[in-house]
């Protein structure tokens, strides 16, 4: 069996552009600071995996292939991304715990490498998430929120970091590309243009109705075009074909599956994005594109915050005028908002490198 530097845990394999992020930045940033570096992934899907990541992959619920390549490497590495909280449910949350505990009876080193931590709201998994996080190396977060939650679930035996997420280093690609991709799907910009990201969630035919009103309301007052950005395909194209049958201006869709940096590209060309999702957000705050976030769980407040951005606040209570309102404020102050993301992004930059830094230093201290 191949030695390993580093196994890589995280949500990856299920078509997420957020979580594809997180795992091509992650893989990037460590090759730079350890270009021989060998990195075996837990993946849905490892073939795939493989052949667009040029790393080696075994699938992420095939029991014994995962404690092979676990026993076989110097560093476990969880991340990045929202892995240890249980509002999607408890048995995520104890996947993620389960291949760290192994991880750690192995007698490894682990990593929770810039981490989204919480919410996690039910007590006996507060202490699962205390005992076993107690017991790693080193935890880098992605966020204040995140330090907060391990603050108050009593996290303090490891190191802890306030890094930056993976994805914030990652780049578009080329204007040409970007032209190639809008042809192809049959879209011709005149005007301005507003992303919006969308998925999912609860209280979805109450927020749909206020999010067609407001993407019309940008069309009739700003004279601007709307395109709907799928960041999980193709779960999230339902959604967003439900909003767009209830706006009177048709909008523009992105119907195709799109690697990373080709939906950087397209969200570069943006004048705003409204999102839900918060890689969708991080995307354009990477790229300086004015954002306001929908948040559908903390880990979008978390982020706005650390940025110095704008939230409309509980997707659960989004309303019209408030939103509208938002962007009122936000449209002619674009500039300004770009200079100022110019700013905090580039520092940003250098703390979500910071991550792979170290853990390179772990590897080298084995």
């Amino acid at each position: 069996m191949e030695m390993y530097d580093v196994v890589l845990s995280g949500y990856y394999g299920f078509k997420n552009s957020g979580d594809d992020a997180i795992l091509m930045a992650i893989i990037n940033s460590l090759k730079m600071y350890k270009p021989d570096i060998k990195i075996n992934v837990l993946s849905m899907n490892p073939k795939e995996t493989r052949k667009v990541y040029g790393v080696d992959s075994v699938n992420r619920f095939n029991i014994f292939a995962v404690y092979k390549v676990i026993k076989n490497t110097k560093l476990f590495i969880n991340g990045g991304g929202s892995l240890l909280q249980d509002i999607t449910s408890t048995r995520s949350l104890l996947y993620y715990l389960t291949t760290i505990r192994l991880a750690l009876k192995l007698k490894k080193k682990v990593m929770l490498y810039a981490n989204g931590i919480g919410p996690i709201n039910i007590k006996s998994n507060e202490k699962r998430v205390r005992d076993i996080a107690n017991q790693v190396d080193l935890i880098t977060l992605r966020e204040e929120a995140s330090l907060k939650e391990l603050q108050r679930l009593k996290v303090d035996k490891p190191p802890i970091l306030v890094t930056a997420d993976p994805a914030l280093t990652l780049k578009p690609v080329s204007d040409v590309r970007v032209d190639e991709i809008l042809k192809d799907e049959g879209i011709r910009f005149h005007n301005p243009i507003v992303g919006i990201s969308v998925r999912s969630w609860e209280q979805q035919s109450k927020y749909s109705e206020v999010i067609a009103r407001v993407a019309d309301y940008i069309y009739d007052i700003y004279h601007a075009e709307v395109l709907f950005i799928p960041m999980h395909f193709p779960h999230d194209l339902k959604v967003i074909k439900d909003i767009a049958s209830k706006m009177k201006h048709k909008p523009h869709i992105l119907q195709k599956k799109y690697s990373v940096p080709e939906i950087l590209g397209v969200i570069k060309n943006t004048d705003l994005l409204i999102g839900m999702r918060l890689h969708a957000l991080i995307y354009a705050a990477t790229l300086s594109v004015p954002v306001i976030g929908l948040a559908y769980e903390a880990k979008v407040e978390g982020f706005l915050n650390y940025i110095g951005q704008v939230s409309a606040g509980d997707i659960a209570n989004i309303d019209f005028e408030t939103l509208c309102k938002i962007i009122d404020d936000i449209w002619p102050n674009r500039d300004s908002i770009r200079k100022q993301l110019e700013t905090v992004i580039g520092q940003l930059k250098e703390k979500a490198l910071e991550n792979a830094r170290l853990a390179v230093q772990l590897l080298d201290e084995n």
